[in-house]
């Protein structure tokens, strides 16, 4: 450790030496600034490039989103973390959007501070040799995750986090997780006609290096080879850990060959943890401006935290609604490709009302259409053969 620039801010020196702690690193290795300011002309006269910026609960709000914002630009593939000593709400969109790559509450312990300060230290490790994150050659190992977002409500993400699932299922003919993040008031299995059977804190709880067929037995089987992980409706339900969550994800990756995350609309901690894992991040939206707004707004955020934008996959919902926007003016507003049009359908809130899955009850509509083809985009990227492909290799051979 006695290599990694790791910077400690904060008017107690006693913070040095905890974070020095946490990395299990020597006390003198990690540097220390009373203040931003201190910081700040430090970076700009430093002859080598400092690697993480851990910020201290004695920095203000406004002191770390400016110290942030300068380092942004002065020195853009170093990490900012920022510790505090008990939840952040309403401030967590400002912190994102100034470049902070993580905020950790401490009140409960530090394994999330280790584990947020171990990710931005790879994260600018990346960076500086030219590669993504050192964590990115987990993603292309064993399964794939599909992460489903987006910061507005009413896109019908979850709807299309559903019938994606079971689309990849009958694509791949294999088991697929879905998995609801909205553990206090999802919704996800009501699109099956299900509830849950288990809580997602037991899957949550599983130590790291569990068996695969675990992970299998906690989730809840649905129709169209999907596997349901979520929780029974609970508002009082606890945020989930990160480090809790980096686990699960790995898990279920073991477990299963594609697992669809359907995120909620919040950059909480476990959602962000989400994104940066997942190897496609689906951003919805409709055809309206606030909608549009929002997903470029998000992009620019995930992108400022590191997510590489050839992970986006841009869906637009109801594409044919029949307003004064067209998803080529968005394309050529935001410099982007839609990857998915989905139609609208009075099909729809008729499959959700019955609790059938639209995927599996029309599966000729064009909304299931559309769904399937965007599913067959997804693994034809990651390279994996449909149902149909072995079979057919089969019958050439017998003819042959």
């Amino acid at each position: 450790m006695t290599q990694v620039r790791v910077v400690a801010v904060g008017e107690d020196p006693a913070f040095r030496p905890q974070i020095a702690g946490v990395l299990r690193a020597a006390p003198e290795s990690i540097g220390w600034f009373p203040n931003t300011t201190t910081v700040e002309r430090a970076i700009v006269g430093s002859p080598h490039p400092v690697d993480l910026v851990v910020l201290s609960p004695a920095v203000g709000d406004q002191d770390a989103v400016s110290v942030a914002n300068f380092i942004s630009r002065q020195s853009p593939a170093t990490a900012v973390v920022l510790v505090r000593d008990g939840a952040v709400n309403g401030e967590f969109p400002m912190f994102v959007r100034a470049g902070i790559r993580d905020v950790v509450d401490v009140s409960t312990g530090t394994d999330d501070l280790e584990d947020a300060l171990r990710r931005a230290l790879e994260w600018a490790a990346g960076l500086r040799n030219g590669s993504g994150p050192a964590s990115a050659s987990i993603r292309t190992a064993h399964g794939r995750i599909v992460a489903v977002f987006s910061t507005k409500g009413g896109t019908g993400k979850t709807f299309i986090s559903c019938n994606l699932a079971a689309a990849i299922a009958a694509r791949t003919g294999r088991d697929v997780a879905l998995v609801d993040l909205d553990h206090d008031l999802g919704d996800v299995f009501g699109y099956f006609g299900a509830d849950p059977k288990r809580s997602l804190h037991e899957l949550l709880q599983l130590p790291e290096g569990s068996d695969p067929q675990e992970y299998v037995s906690l989730g809840t089987p649905l129709p169209g080879k999907v596997t349901g992980f979520g929780s029974p409706p609970d508002p009082r339900a606890e945020p989930i850990p990160v480090s809790a969550m980096r686990r699960m994800l790995a898990g279920l990756r073991e477990a299963f060959p594609f697992t669809v995350v359907d995120a909620t609309s919040e950059y909480s901690d476990h959602v962000l943890a989400t994104l940066e894992t997942a190897d496609s991040v689906c951003l919805v939206t409709g055809l309206d401006v606030i909608g549009v707004k929002h997903m470029s707004i998000g992009m620019h955020t995930l992108e400022t935290l590191g997510i590489p934008r050839d992970r986006f996959r841009v869906v637009l919902n109801r594409a044919d609604s029949k307003v004064d926007l067209s998803s080529v003016d968005i394309e050529k507003t935001l410099g982007i490709k839609v990857d998915a049009r989905i139609p609208s359908s009075p099909l729809v809130p008729r499959s959700i009302n019955h609790g059938r899955l639209l995927m599996l009850e029309e599966p000729r509509s064009e909304v299931a259409k559309a769904i399937a083809r965007f599913a067959g985009d997804l693994c034809d990227d990651f390279g994996t053969a449909s149902a149909a492909a072995p079979t057919d290799r089969r019958r050439s051979r017998r003819r042959s």
